[in-house]
């Protein structure tokens, strides 16, 4: 296509999380006749948005990790950017290292140059080493961003610093979600459940989607849910995703005897008729960016327990939305689980104008980005 507008972005792996799956509902809502994304990754590994990258016309270019040596990342990054090039707009969401790569991509004349900001750094006091990495990535960033985005405040403040409000490129940037998939959920949560096989029963099914790494705090999760589940043992919870922790928790289930009531399933594509099948949605995390799963639960009509972390942006004023200090007694967690199962359930005109209203409609957040990549 003569005159298409190429976009960048360099991401780690497009693997399904919170950044991927942002970034895929933007392609598909993006006008591919005018534009073309391609997807830097650090990994030589397939991962599961890589064929659909494809088939929607964009290219996965790889490079190797940073941690495997800074020359060889650059040198890759530099002939990737040239060989597939030139680009209107290089789009970073890979936190700190953002500062790096759009340094790079300033010395090669690539004219946009954002840094995206999709989570907050672990309250955990770092090295000195650590600072030093961090002062100097953020005034790389400072220096060569043409955009500075975040998905909510802390996030922003969390990258670009406490003051980052002076600097008129800072701006917040919801995760925004595509609403097609949620207007057509039916409102009996039973139907899903057959036809998903979880079976048609009235017992609480709750779900958690997130990758099993630290910050998402499974451990807590699912000792929670077991003291939820002595209570009622035709409960069940889902859990979503993969990670570094998986077969640990997976080990913690076996140990608890709970396999029958605690399902682990993996990578899904069916992420919105999941949520509409639960009866509530857990997110424990030890820290949060925003939480984009928790704007698809709601978008489901699903009420949400989480850590008082996560920011309040995430909430869409719908009373779905229950937070819970993780020092609080482990008793109100399970309370919390139990009221859950009583909210109401808004219907689709009520979430779909709250998803206008606080900037959550992919449709209106795909036309912002092209604007920016187009400018």
């Amino acid at each position: 296509m003569s005159g298409v507008i190429k976009v960048l972005h360099v991401v780690g792996k497009m693997h399904p999380g919170g950044i991927e799956t942002l970034l895929m509902n933007v392609y598909r809502h993006t006008d591919r006749e005018r534009f073309e994304f391609h997807f830097a990754v650090q990994t030589e590994e397939p991962a599961f948005y890589d064929e659909e990258i494809e088939a929607l016309g964009g290219k996965i270019l790889r490079q190797p990790h940073p941690r495997s040596g800074l020359g060889g990342f650059t040198r890759a990054l530099e002939r990737n950017i040239r060989s597939n090039g030139p680009y209107a707009a290089i789009h970073s969401h890979i936190f700190g290292f953002s500062g790096y790569v759009l340094k790079t991509a300033s010395r090669l004349g690539i004219p946009i140059r954002i840094c995206h900001s999709h989570n907050v750094k672990s309250a955990g006091k770092g090295s000195v080493l650590r600072s030093l990495y961090t002062r100097y990535m953020r005034h790389l960033m400072v220096k060569h961003s043409t955009h500075m985005l975040g998905c909510s405040r802390e996030a922003c403040e969390s990258l670009f610093g406490a003051n980052c409000w002076k600097d008129s490129r800072v701006m917040v940037f919801p995760n925004a979600i595509s609403t097609e998939s949620y207007a057509a959920l039916p409102q009996d949560r039973r139907q899903l459940r057959s036809r998903l096989g979880l079976g048609s029963s009235n017992s609480p099914v709750f779900a958690h989607i997130g990758r099993f790494a630290d910050q998402k705090n499974h451990g807590f999760l699912i000792d929670r849910f077991a003291e939820y589940a002595a209570i009622d043992k035709e409960a069940k919870l889902l859990l979503v995703g993969d990670g570094p922790r998986l077969a640990e928790m997976k080990e913690k289930v076996q140990h608890l005897g709970l396999r029958e009531q605690i399902l682990f399933l993996g990578l899904r594509k069916d992420v919105p008729e999941l949520l509409g099948a639960v009866d509530g949605f857990i997110l424990p995390s030890l820290f949060e960016g925003l939480g984009i799963v928790l704007i698809e639960a709601q978008a489901a009509g699903i009420p949400c327990l989480v850590s008082d972390v996560v920011p309040k942006e995430a909430d869409l004023k719908l009373g779905l939305f229950h937070p819970l200090r993780l020092a609080d007694d482990p008793r109100r967690w399970v309370d919390g689980l139990r009221e859950l199962t009583a909210a109401p359930q808004p219907d689709w005109p009520t979430r779909l104008k709250a998803l206008d209203r606080f900037g959550f409609n992919m449709s209106s957040s795909v036309r912002k980005l092209e604007q920016l990549y187009g400018s």
